[in-house]
């Protein structure tokens, strides 16, 4: 009992001690609100290629989307200006913000907007929003973002976890003190080598990009990110649908005179995750988009789409990105005519 006592006394004090510390150090204060904080810097890459391409099409989409289609291949196959902007990483909140704070923003409109999808992550909304992918999101983010911080954060947040967040520096403040402990482990020792900071990164990108890494390895991890989007509440649609991005994203581009459409790329690993749960999943937002008057293009169990057509479990090869981009022309050219 008075080991335990003992314990409670030194816990209290450095709870005390973090209190003072860390609003300090970081320059927070306490309480604060729950989720994270944007600034108010926004890109206006989108902006800037809009006014520059004039595109009557813009693509929108991840990394599936730059080995996927060949912008000029289908440009040519639709007589139609075609712009591709693809983001390696980037899932329904990036796409979200980009339309709201680039797309809709433009002087320049785009007729046509295409985003290239997979399965239920049109309606999942944390998915690919912490760590890099945070980073990559705030660039194109404004200090208020209510429905982003909403639907992105705080709705995925027990109440126990919103406490802490806004009474306890130690928690709300993790993700500055991780970032300082990630840098004192990775700048000093080859600082005292004589590596400085741009040095080390570009080492760091060398010895542990994608293509030095085992494929196997890689593809297990790519596959064990991707298993979210298959579980049993992200693939209730009903359920997720007014808590995610895609009625904000049809708003806007039915207020700012863009025809939407949602084209549903296949992966390589289709077999194992084509369930009765996700057959539902995609016959209940196929219904919804015919609701809301959007072209919805599913090639997410086309046979043509064969396994050989793959990079990886995800990307298509070179070939595969030429015979994909040839049946995406064909299905805008017919469902546009």
């Amino acid at each position: 009992m008075r080991s335990f006592l003992r314990y409670l006394f030194f816990f209290f004090i450095i709870l005390a001690v973090t209190w003072v510390r860390i609003p300090q150090a970081y320059n927070l204060e306490f309480p604060k609100s729950p989720g994270p904080a944007f600034d108010n810097q926004v890109r206006d890459l989108y902006i800037n290629k809009l006014a520059e391409e004039t595109p009557e099409l813009v693509l929108l989409g991840d990394s599936t989307l730059m080995d996927g289609v060949n912008p000029e291949q289908l440009a040519e196959l639709t007589g139609m200006k075609v712009s591709s902007f693809e983001i390696p990483g980037s899932a329904s909140a990036f796409w979200y913000v980009v339309l709201k704070n680039n797309i809709a923003k433009s002087e320049y409109k785009p007729k046509y907007l295409v985003i290239l999808f997979r399965d239920s992550i049109l309606t999942a909304p944390g998915y690919r929003v912490h760590g890099s992918y945070f980073v990559q999101l705030d660039e194109f983010t404004r200090k208020r973002e209510p429905i982003l911080l909403e639907r992105a954060y705080l709705n995925l947040m027990n109440p126990l976890a919103k406490a802490a967040e806004a009474y306890v520096p130690l928690y709300g403040a993790r993700v500055q003190i991780r970032q300082e402990i990630d840098a004192m482990i990775r700048y000093s020792i080859p600082g005292w080598l004589g590596c400085d900071m741009q040095c080390t990164d570009d080492r760091m990108y060398n010895v542990f990009e994608g293509s030095n890494l085992q494929p196997g390895l890689l593809q297990n991890a790519v596959a064990s990110a991707e298993r979210y989007l298959y579980t049993g509440r992200q693939l209730d649609f009903k359920r997720q649908i007014n808590a995610s991005f895609l009625p904000e994203m049809i708003r806007l581009a039915n207020e700012n005179d863009i025809q939407l459409i949602l084209v549903r790329l296949k992966s390589r690993t289709m077999g194992e995750y084509e369930t009765p749960a996700l057959r539902r999943y995609i016959a209940d937002l196929s219904d919804y988009l015919n609701e809301q008057h959007i072209l919805f293009l599913d090639f997410g169990r086309d046979p043509r789409l064969i396994n050989e057509y793959y990079a990886d479990t995800l990307h298509l090869s070179r070939e595969g990105e030429a015979f994909f981009t040839e049946m995406l022309a064909e299905g805008l050219n017919d469902a546009l005519k």
